[in-house]
């Protein structure tokens, strides 16, 4: 039930956000003048709080932002450059994990990793234009190994290697090669 509710939470976060930060018209402003932003919740609670540039004839995000559930926890943080993400991010999702890594214009971009909410890494690979692509790794929360895979251009593409509870076994029936998403054969290559 509390997961439901800080999801809920979250989501008002997010529409809060979207709507009123995503390009307010208003032909007052002044180009490149700046104001700052803050939007509170129930109890008073700031939910929104940053700062917005008047470009080409609208209100955009520009600087620091920092997101808060309606408890007043910390569920992400980072900089807006002309209202797109910039720079480097760090989010709190809803099981408790963390993520990091960087945008460039709107898009996640280079490494990016993700813990779970014990602090073991979760996932660790890298972002292209929002996609991911190369190595990614996947661990359980005890630090096992879960899986291996190798992206291009956001899908599975190359060897996908699953790995047993110990994290050293293979798991041969999951395992295999993609091809544009879609598992294209076993991982298991030809006896020596």
């Amino acid at each position: 039930m509390a997961a439901a509710a800080r999801a809920v939470a979250l989501v008002a976060v997010a529409l809060v956000a979207v709507a009123a930060l995503s390009g307010c018209k208003d032909d007052g402003g002044e180009e490149g003048a700046t104001r700052p932003f803050r939007s509170e919740g129930r109890a008073g609670i700031v939910l929104v709080e940053g700062s917005e540039r008047y470009s080409r004839g609208e209100w955009r995000k520009h600087g620091d932002f920092v997101f808060r559930d309606d408890r007043g926890d910390i569920v992400s943080r980072g900089a807006y450059v002309d209202g797109l993400e910039e720079g480097p991010w760090e989010q709190v999702y809803d099981d408790g994990a963390t993520g990091r890594g960087s945008y460039v214009k709107g898009d996640r971009s280079g490494p990016w990793t993700t813990h779970h909410r014990n602090g073991q890494p979760q996932d660790v690979g890298s972002y292209e234009r929002g996609m991911r692509v190369g190595l990614w790794v996947s661990r359980r929360d005890d630090g096992t190994l879960l899986r291996e895979a190798e992206y291009a251009k956001g899908v599975l593409s190359g060897r996908v290697v699953w790995y047993g509870p110990d994290g050293s076994t293979i798991d041969f029936e999951k395992s295999g090669r993609y091809r544009r998403g879609k598992r294209t054969g076993p991982l298991r290559t030809a006896s020596r």
